[in-house]
């Protein structure tokens, strides 16, 4: 499977690299930090990560978001079937 990351925005490229494990060792530790926060704590991150802080954000409140994302990237076709 072929990830076009350069097809995506930074905060894009930061969930996909998160969710098919291509990240190095400071944006996984950050990702886990981001995806665990609390509502008070997310908004300290974001200061520094606005980008990352937003895409997670639509990653997990956005309905369709993740869909298009992987679309865009050319990891699920248009048609919607995953690509082998």
């Amino acid at each position: 499977m072929r990830i076009d990351l350069d097809a995506l925005t930074e905060g894009e490229r930061f969930i996909v690299s998160w969710q098919y494990h291509l990240q190095n060792s400071f944006f996984t530790a950050l990702a886990e930090a981001i995806s665990r926060a609390d509502i008070f704590n997310l908004a300290r991150l974001e200061k520094g990560f606005p980008e990352e802080v937003r895409a997670y954000r639509d990653f997990s409140m956005v309905s369709g978001w993740w869909e298009e994302v992987r679309k865009k990237a050319g990891i699920i076709r248009e048609d919607n079937d995953a690509k082998a």
